[in-house]
């Protein structure tokens, strides 16, 4: 499982799209989880890349320093900080979604019907992962 879910090819060509961006790898991983409509706070940040917020504000900081997001304060509550991607940071988070959304090649070797049987019971697996989290 590993070995898909890690497939050198695509982690060569996020961590290629990172250099070319100025950030992290760490930073193009956040780039998902910050695409959505709402800004995320730091902290949910954390909670979705499972690390330490110490390692987010390194992140963040990278991010700001590659111009594709900025901190802003939370709309009700100023003590929260949010992150927002700025127009350069939507063009490498689209581009990064793109590269982690491609299924490696091996998956070529399934049928059609493989395919949707996989993905079922991947959805069912992450269901049961996000009921797990609650």
């Amino acid at each position: 499982m590993r070995e898909l879910t890690h497939d050198p090819q695509v982690l060569g060509s996020v961590h290629a799209l990172a250099s070319e961006a100025g950030i992290i790898p760490g930073a193009a991983r956040a780039l998902r989880y910050l695409s959505g409509p709402e800004p995320v706070p730091m902290r949910q940040l954390a909670a979705n890349l499972r690390c330490d917020s110490s390692y987010i504000t390194t992140i963040v900081d990278n991010l700001e320093e590659a111009g594709v997001a900025r901190r802003e304060a939370h709309p009700t509550d100023r003590r929260i900080k949010v992150v927002v991607l700025t127009e350069a940071g939507r063009v490498v988070a689209d581009r990064v979604a793109q590269v982690i959304g491609t299924p490696p090649r091996a998956f070529d070797a399934l049928s059609t019907q493989e395919t949707e049987t996989l993905r079922d019971l991947l959805r069912k697996l992450t269901a049961d992962s996000e009921a797990l989290l609650l």
